[in-house]
């Protein structure tokens, strides 16, 4: 399915951005990654709706649907990501990553709520795994060794800002749905372009603040590129996960992009190695998540399994 590839690629991208701006927070601050990052938005939007071959959809949305996509710009572009950023610098991408996931169960939530669409046994099963990893790695550690640690995850900041995160970023994609159903790629990505054209104007207001100002201005040129790179990641992230939306239900392409969690493990040993926290509990918290993941996309129909446990999983409610 065209939308599932795309959820796919748009999970991998996201996971980059992460380790991207966790290398870029060791020196910098959320603040000035997310102001760096933003602007980025609006020509990678507007590219990706020009490729369509209909940029005049960005004229065409209705009245309904641009409202939705403003909401989208300032709940996910903004608030969503300056708390996963602060999230990050406060515990790294391993230790946010299972706490992240909980945008998953937002997204399920109100698809129910909001779409009409459905829970089954392997959704609920999928659901009680995901809650299960951050449980895991819920208490404090220290890194062994001799040597002072490189890194020290600050717990309580760290997953505040990460359950805030994940109530944004969970809000998004039945946010865009809503917006975009029955109307194509070409409206979905329209909508990209005017949330991220709205994100950016509320940073360019907040760059008049003196303190936002020299804040930004104080960025470390390291620190600039990584969040420079992360900005352009993310974007492409969510052209794919617009697209992926308006093609595919949540119930499908959410679970899918939350496999972003994953791919951010590997992504971290190779760019953070010293700024991560890494152990048998993280990778076990993960796992569990993923196996969770994999139930929430799994069908009674594909699975070889006598009559009457399929007759079970393929109960829904409501």
């Amino acid at each position: 399915m065209l939308g599932g590839a795309f959820a796919l690629i748009a999970a991998v991208t996201f996971a980059w951005t992460n380790a991207a701006v966790r290398r870029g927070v060791v020196t910098g601050t959320a603040v000035q990654a997310t102001t760096l990052s933003i602007p980025i938005g609006v020509p990678i939007f507007f590219t990706a709706l020009l490729m369509t071959g209909q940029p005049a959809r960005l004229w065409e949305l209705p009245a309904r649907s641009a409202i939705v996509f403003v909401i989208v710009g300032i709940n996910h572009f903004i608030i969503g990501r300056y708390c996963n950023y602060r999230s990050l610098a406060a515990i790294g991408t391993n230790l946010a990553g299972p706490v992240l996931q909980f945008s998953l169960i937002v997204s399920l939530t109100l698809a129910i709520a909001f779409l009409g669409e459905h829970l089954t046994p392997l959704k609920i099963l999928g659901i009680i795994l995901i809650l299960a990893g951050p449980m895991i790695i819920s208490r404090d550690r220290a890194q062994k060794g001799t040597d002072p640690p490189v890194f020290t995850p600050r717990l309580a900041e760290g997953y505040v800002f990460g359950f805030l995160a994940s109530l944004c970023y969970g809000a998004s994609p039945a946010l865009v749905r809503y917006a975009a159903r029955d109307q194509g790629l070409a409206a979905s990505l329209a909508g990209g372009v005017l949330g991220s054209a709205v994100a950016t104007a509320v940073i360019a207001v907040l760059l008049l603040l003196p303190s936002h100002w020299r804040q930004v201005r104080a960025v470390d040129p390291k620190a600039a590129k990584w969040f420079v790179t992360s900005g352009i990641l993310v974007y492409l992230s969510q052209v794919f996960a617009y697209m992926a939306v308006a093609l595919a239900p949540v119930t499908l392409t959410a679970p899918i992009i939350a496999l972003a969690n994953v791919f951010r493990i590997h992504l971290s040993r190779w760019l953070n190695p010293h700024h991560e926290v890494f152990g048998p509990d993280v990778i076990w918290a993960t796992a569990i998540s993923f196996v969770g993941v994999l139930a929430l996309s799994a069908s009674a129909d594909i699975l070889p399994l006598p009559a009457s446990w399929a007759a079970f999983l393929r109960w829904q409610w409501p």
